[in-house]
C-alpha cells in the first residue's frame, strides 16, 4: 500500500478534480477547469458527509 494521498481524476470537457490529505485527518478538494478553478478544505466529518451524499445520488436507479 502507497502512502501517496493526492488523487486526480480528469473528467469530461477538461475538468480535473485532485484531493489530498489535509491536517487532522481532513481533506483537501480542487476543481479546475478551463478558465476556472477553486479549492476548499473540509473537516473529515464534512467529507464524510459528501461522501456519503455522493453515495446516495450513486445509488439511486438510473433510468433512461
Amino acid at each position: 500500500m502507497s502512502d501517496e494521498t493526492d488523487i486526480t481524476i480528469s473528467c469530461k470537457n477538461n475538468v480535473r478534480v485532485s484531493i489530498d490529505q489535509w491536517d487532522d485527518g481532513g481533506m483537501w478538494l480542487f476543481l479546475q477547469g478551463r478558465q476556472a478553478s477553486m479549492s476548499t478544505t473540509l473537516t473529515r466529518a464534512e467529507a464524510k458527509q459528501l461522501v456519503a451524499s455522493i453515495q446516495l445520488i450513486l445509488d439511486r436507479e438510473v433510468t433512461a
